[in-house]
């Protein structure tokens, strides 16, 4: 028996060891992902059984370095004639965002061609960093360096750990070595203790980089706050 729980131990422990072999964890330094979907305004629903506001996202690429725990993500928003019920800054036509985190820092940047100067957006920064960490690579990496437990958990493997000391983070790997789930918790102003789950599927070879074709981020309630499907991804980042 004791032998049989030795085995169980390691061979979750080699579960995290798959993933970092399968999506390249112990190579990948930087990454570059583009995709589409559609973003949603946390807590801003009309009323308390609808949807939160939903806007659609035409472009959507996010630039990673994880040596820095750096990321920029640029959104390319249309709005129709008619804004969504509820709350969320309203426009009309196209809106384009940069957001970009660097350690404990964060901040929003002019879209190209535009003017106008960075603005600090403190309230931001834990947010942007767990989201860099819950990509799978990021997952993998942290929680190689975060000194993760793992259990069985039906024919996948749990892994758990915290950064930055205090910041819980789950993630759910297949026997594949595939990260199929992660969730985090965030304080967020309108709805408190804010569960952050992300869930991945449809994992595909973008050129010798294996990552998931889509991503859900799920928060409070099982509300999307981000629905997107990557169309391409590469090893190397440009402005991180």
């Amino acid at each position: 028996v004791v032998l049989g729980v030795a085995a169980g131990a390691t061979a979750q422990q080699n579960a995290l060891q798959t993933a970092a072999t399968a999506l390249g964890a112990g190579t990948i330094r930087t990454l570059q992902f583009t995709g589409s979907g559609a973003n949603f305004s946390v807590g801003q629903n009309y009323t308390a059984s609808e949807a939160w506001p939903r806007v659609t996202v035409k472009q959507y690429t996010a630039a990673i370095n994880y040596d820095t725990a750096s990321m920029r993500v640029e959104l390319l928003r249309e709005m129709g004639a008619v804004m969504p019920r509820g709350g969320g800054a309203p426009f009309f036509g196209e809106q384009r965002q940069v957001q970009i985190v660097s350690g404990d820092l964060a901040w929003n940047a002019p879209p190209a061609g535009a003017q106008g100067q960075p603005t600090a957006q403190p309230g931001a920064a834990l947010e942007r960093r767990l989201a860099l960490w819950s990509t799978p690579v990021g997952f993998v990496k942290a929680a190689l360096a975060n000194q993760a437990t793992t259990k069985r958990a039906g024919q996948n493997t749990e892994v758990s750990f915290t950064v930055g000391g205090r910041y819980r983070m789950t993630g759910v790997v297949s026997p594949q070595g595939y990260v199929e789930r992660v969730t985090t918790w965030i304080d967020h102003p309108i709805v408190g203790d804010m569960p952050v789950v992300t869930t991945y599927s449809g994992y595909k070879d973008f050129g010798g980089v294996l990552s998931p074709k889509n991503a859900w981020p799920i928060l409070v309630y099982g509300l999307p706050t981000l629905a997107t499907r990557m169309v391409n991804q590469q090893k190397t980042a440009s402005h991180v």
